[in-house]
């Protein structure tokens, strides 16, 4: 939940997919349907009982629905949310109601863009090996994290996801002073913090 709707999913690291086994699908579905049904939109400013605020900016709006309409007319279930929302007391913010979308596949384009919105995605891969595909079929490669128990699954994660950073059983540990911060792909090259942001900037002798 954290990865996903911190400020408001306005995060360039933020968690935008979550790819589940069969095993764990039908659970995280549920749970997730839950409590985003339950986060509570509004201004920290005015009430400290909030779990998320409003957007920078309402122009990408009118494509953010277009993407959700798109996947649901292709097989994807609204579960929660997909539209602007009218704050009774903050009209002219720029919210958007948090929103679970699942069976969500590759082939849809809401799964091929940056959203930087409260939008979550869960998608169902059928093994390991598809769920890999499913994380490296997006032109974008910042961060991945990756959950489970079994320790030659998990490294065959963090080896064969093809991404900046990866996170075991964590959200964005990367962001911990001194390591290295960076993507791949469309997400950018080079590094900043650790040892290689400082070779980054300086001509070696």
């Amino acid at each position: 939940m954290k990865g996903i709707f911190t400020s408001a999913g306005q995060n360039c690291i933020g968690i935008e997919r979550i790819i589940a086994l069969p095993r764990s699908y039908g659970l995280l579905a549920s749970l997730l349907e839950k409590r985003i049904r339950n986060l509570r939109i509004g201004s920290a400013l005015d009430d400290e009982y909030i779990d998320i605020g409003a957007l920078i900016s309402s122009t990408r709006f009118p494509h953010l629905t277009f993407l959700i309409n798109f996947a649901v007319s292709n097989g994807a279930n609204l579960l929660v949310g997909g539209s602007p929302y009218t704050h009774p007391q903050y009209p002219r913010g720029h919210y958007f109601t948090p929103t679970l979308l699942t069976n969500v596949t590759t082939s849809m384009q809401i799964a091929q863009e940056e959203l930087f919105a409260p939008i979550c995605l869960l998608m169902r891969a059928s093994s390991l090996t598809q769920a890999i595909e499913f994380a490296n079929s997006t032109p974008y490669a910042l961060g991945a994290s990756v959950f489970g128990h079994d320790t030659h699954d998990l490294e065959t994660c963090t080896r064969d996801i093809k991404a900046g950073m990866v996170s075991v059983n964590d959200f964005a540990a990367y962001y911990a002073t001194g390591l290295p911060f960076g993507g791949t792909k469309g997400s950018g090259y080079g590094r900043f913090g650790g040892e290689e942001g400082l070779r980054s900037i300086c001509n070696l002798k």
